[in-house]
């Protein structure tokens, strides 16, 4: 396809049918109309080439403004070659250079009918196109003609086609209303921006398929569409391409002028893409690049309107939704003028009708260009001080004075503070520019500790480790005792979050002797919490004086005994919070209640606590909280949540350079248990880094021993047991110190068995295994017992491997633990076989191939299906993948719900009973182990095609039907928490 031809097939189709009509005797006029750029002379081109291959005579004439002075030159244009029109042209020319009462003198009726007559002459040799490209600026008598001609050409073998933009002034209004209201309104063809999939096809025909999808939806985002825009920017770009043209916009993060996007101000304040100067190796700057464009967009605002190129210019600055009275003081004119200036701007097609935005960024981007630096500035300091008293938003204000080169007036600085304070947690980069523009410019003394504290907290969501180094200089710094104890307690929770428990500690202590005898009981209590927080984050069971339940909580739990009680206290301390949400107290309460094997009361808790961190906006906290959320969903199965949002976590603190600390090692750990899972050896290898597990002088910290335990378990899969049996060593001697002997809380026990096993120490995999089922039992949670006996199981052989992995399966069946379920149905179809109940054992098998399948643990389901092979079995061919699992009539039922219909609306449009779908949609709960309807949406997408008509259900069928006895056994199948369908 032409290029002209991207979304214009309806107005090619329309010229070719006049094209055709002509030929066949009738004669028709139609006008092509449009705003700049939207390819109205590429269509008169392609309507030319189409004459002239379908046999008929061309005569094209391009009309300009520094041509409208000279009478009949388009007409002349135009028949000028004609043979039958050569006479008149002498007597033509005669008569206009005669002024007749000291003004031009009008064409007579007998010139134009002449030249008309000729038309018809040539004509009736050959059907004719007259093309006039730009009508808006044919002279007067041209333009008089072609109107005198329009209303003669019905029964003549002529088309007149012409072009007209919009928003520019004619040569004579008058004429040119006469000759479109002639026009019949289906052949007064409208040109618009292309839509965005033209857009899209065309960007991508232009650039080739070698180019990033991403790159090129910028392209058309930032032309809006429009194809002339479109082709200049992709033509004159390097290799036939570069990034889009952005402009300034009232927006703390974008730069005044960013040819790729990531442009952003300098410590000063002042856009890189502001700067004048460029070294002879960057890229072509924009403006060279689209001279052409700018320099035709000049020309035209200066033809719309005296003020047009100042107005436009202003509007650029603001590049939001225009204020004719803000406009007009900015450029120094009177509001009328203004406003009249705006109309024709938005006639144009530059400015959108409804919220007065440019309509093409890129044209907002070259305008903004064109403006001198100094001048650009002066414009953006006048537009914060109208804004600001026109009551605007501060962070509108605020962009403003960033791209300001001088802030001069005390309130400005006061109001980029005040801005940074309101955006710090979810904009710590925008917070950070707007400092560091006040501190350029000047804060008042008294200020200026607010001013570093800001700084700092922005640090904190760009850069902890220099977040904490800023935070060191300034609690060294001299204060008063209040002042004292913030610094410090603010100074030790960053070195928390960087795992330096002793400097946090000595930070503390230090604060604690310098204002002893002067700290009000508010302080000294956040010196005491404080305290306690670093020794809970060191391993201590002592919280603090005033919190004994915790307390209790803890050395129950370490000591793994009775994990009843530990649940009971863990569900007190969190149903009314006794610490705030996201404390160092709440996770141990949290993590107790997890390791006390109530699994869906600590998702509830944490979900709540992401949802909570989301809107603070901290990102540490963020990090924090999607971690911990990760390892809950990974005791729960759910190995894509779990990977999804350890995957965030670990990216968050990797952008503020926090990867290696605090949280980052439990991220990477549940990552390598997932990858483990699903049988990716290559991910869990890549995810093991000898600087994050080698302790070294660091002392290895809590979440660090979640990774040392999986690193510990990939490399025994690894085929470096011996390797990940020093790692288990790091983690007894730290649970040892701490004081942790449940096996809740690490199972390295078991973990060192697998890795004896794999040395072929079986007797010490045994006692391994023996000593964790025994603490087990002491602790009393199912979870953490089903695991110690799956371990033993597999450590043990014959009648004894075959009872424990039994009483594995009987023990995590009803728990929320279906991954660990599947693990010990394999454990005792394995034994099964080996024992020689080869029917059990496929039993157990086929079982563990569902529940593993359901899960996406690939590894587990690799595992079980060649065990199955040995039993006698085969895997059910057809059960490859979680959705696969459902029948036919679940997946339809399941497929409609996740459309959002309700099961009464799914039982009538197929048919059946309410308790029919009610059946179908708890069978397929249980089997893709999600606890209701709302979670369907990861099976089934919204926009999946239609389900087909129903050809299963509305007949009636004996596997269909209810019967009453299905429902008991259908509820002892229904796990926790998805009774109601």
């Amino acid at each position: 396809m032409p290029k002209e031809l991207f979304g214009r097939i309806e107005e090619a189709k329309t010229i070719t049918e006049i094209l055709d009509a002509a030929r066949a005797g009738a004669g028709a006029v139609a006008l092509v109309e449009g705003i700049i750029g939207t390819g109205k002379t590429s269509l008169l081109r392609w309507a030319e080439h189409t004459a002239r291959d379908q046999g008929m005579t061309v005569l094209s004439a391009t009309a300009s403004p520094t041509e409208q002075s000279f009478p009949l030159g388009v007409v002349h244009q135009l028949l000028g070659t004609l043979p039958e029109t050569a006479n008149g042209w002498d007597r033509a020319f005669a008569a206009y250079g005669t002024p007749r009462d000291g003004g031009p003198a009008e064409p007579d009726y007998p010139l134009l009918a002449e030249l008309c007559a000729g038309v018809g002459r040539a004509a009736r040799r050959t059907p004719i196109l007259l093309t006039v490209d730009s009508v808006q600026h044919v002279d007067r008598p041209s333009l008089l003609w072609l109107g005198f001609l329009s209303r003669r050409l019905e029964n003549l073998p002529v088309v007149l086609l012409a072009t007209k933009r919009c928003g520019e002034p004619a040569s004579d209004q008058h004429l040119l209303v006469e000759f479109m209201e002639g026009l019949r309104p289906d052949r007064h063809i409208h040109l618009n921006d292309l839509s965005p999939s033209a857009a899209l096809d065309l960007a991508t025909s232009l650039c080739g398929h070698h180019h990033a999808h991403e790159a090129v939806d910028a392209l058309v985002a930032g032309t809006g569409g429009n194809p002339y825009l479109l082709t200049e920017q992709i033509r004159t770009g390097p290799t036939g391409f570069f990034g889009p043209l952005v402009p300034a916009g009232p927006t703390l993060h974008s730069a005044p002028f960013a040819p790729t996007g990531t442009n952003h101000p300098d410590g000063n304040g002042r856009s890189a893409g502001a700067r004048a100067e460029r070294t002879a190796g960057d890229p072509p700057d924009e403006q060279l690049r689209l001279q052409a464009v700018k320099e035709r967009i000049l020309c035209m605002l200066r033809r719309i309107d005296p003020y047009g190129l100042e107005i436009a210019r202003a509007a650029s600055i603001l590049c939001g939704p225009v204020d004719a009275a803000l406009l007009a003081d900015l450029c120094g004119v009177p509001t009328e003028d203004a406003c009249r200036c705006l109309g024709r701007l938005t006639e144009s097609g530059l400015l959108c009708p409804d919220d007065m935005k440019f309509r093409h960024p890129l044209l907002a981007g070259l305008l903004y260009q064109d403006i001198p630096c100094a001048e650009r500035a002066e414009l953006h300091r006048l537009a914060a001080r109208r804004m600001r008293h026109r009551g605007a938003p501060g962070e509108d204000v605020a962009a403003h004075l960033l791209r300001s080169h001088r802030l001069d007036e005390p309130w400005m600085a006061q109001l980029l503070m005040d801005v940074a304070q309101g955006v710090v947690e979810h904009d710590p980069a925008g917070a950070r520019r707007l400092i560091e523009k006040a501190v350029l410019h000047g804060v008042p003394e008294e200020q200026e500790d607010r001013a570093e504290a800001l700084r700092i907290q922005a640090l904190s969501g760009l850069d902890l480790p220099a977040a904490a180094r800023a935070m060191t200089a300034r609690t060294a710094t001299g204060a008063g005792p209040a002042e004292r104890i913030r610094h410090a307690v603010r100074l030790s929770d960053l070195l928390l979050r960087l795992d330096d428990t002793t400097g946090a500690l000595d930070v503390l202590e230090e604060a604690r002797r310098e204002t002893t005898g002067t700290l009000d009981p508010a302080a000294a209590a956040r010196l005491r919490e404080a305290v306690a927080q670093v020794r809970l984050h060191d391993g201590g069971h002592h919280p603090g004086e005033d919190d004994r339940l915790l307390r209790v909580l803890l050395l129950r739990t370490a000591a793994g005994d009775s994990a009843p009680a530990a649940r009971r206290i863990a569900d007190r301390l969190l149903s009314v919070p006794r610490a705030p949400y996201g404390s160092a107290r709440w996770y141990q309460a949290l993590l107790a209640q997890l390791w006390a094997g109530d699994v869906e009361e600590a998702r509830r808790h944490i979900d709540t606590e992401v949802g909570l961190a989301r809107a603070d906006g901290t990102t540490t906290r963020i990090a924090e909280a999607l971690a911990v959320r990760g390892l809950v969903q990974l005791h729960r199965g759910q190995l894509a949540r779990a990977e999804d949002d350890a995957r965030e976590a670990l990216d968050l603190l990797t952008r503020i350079r926090a990867g290696r600390f605090h949280v980052g090692p439990l991220a990477r750990s549940v990552l390598i248990d997932v990858a483990m899972e699903r049988d990716d050896v290559a991910a869990a290898d890549a995810l093991l880094d000898d600087e994050l597990l080698l302790p070294g002088d660091r002392p290895v910290t809590w979440w660090r021993l979640h990774l040392l335990h999986s690193a510990g378990r990939a490399l025994g899969r690894l085929g470096e047991a011996r390797r990940g049996l020093v790692l288990l060593a790091h983690c007894e001697e730290e649970l040892a110190r701490r004081g942790i002997v449940n096996p809740a809380i690490l199972p390295w026990r078991s973990t060192r068995a697998a890795l004896q096993l794999a040395c072929r120490n079986v007797p010490a995999a045994r006692r391994a295994a023996h000593e964790e089922t025994t603490l087990a039992h002491r602790w009393g949670a199912p979870v953490a017992l089903g695991r110690a006996l799956v371990a033993e199981a597999a450590a043990s052989s014959g009648r004894e491997a075959q009872r424990l992995a039994d009483r594995a399966v009987e023990l995590l069946e009803p728990t929320p633990a279906p991954l660990l379920f599947a693990h010990a149905l394999y454990a005792a179809g394995r034994a099964h076989r080996q024992s020689g109940t080869a029917r059990r054992s496929r039993e157990l098998l086929h079982r563990a191939n569902e529940v593993g399948i359901s899960l996406g643990a690939d590894g587990l389901v690799e595992a079980v299906q060649r065990e199955l092979r040995d039993a006698g079995g085969r895997p059910d061919p057809r059960k490859d993948s979680t959705e696969s699992l459902l029948t036919p009539t679940e997946r339809q039922v399941s497929e409609l719900a996740a459309r959002g219909l309700s099961n009464r609306d799914i039982a009538r449009l197929l048919q059946v009973s309410l308790r029919n779908v009610e059946s179908h949609l708890t069978h397929s709960y249980r089997k893709l182990r999600i606890s209701g309807r709302h979670e369907l949406d990861r099976f089934f997408a919204a926009d999946e095609p239609p389900v087909p008509a129903p050809v299963l259900l509305y007949q009636p069928r004996p596997t269909l039907t209810s019967a009453p006895a299905a429902g008991p056994a259908t509820a002892r199948s229904v796990p926790p928490g998805s009774r109601t369908a």
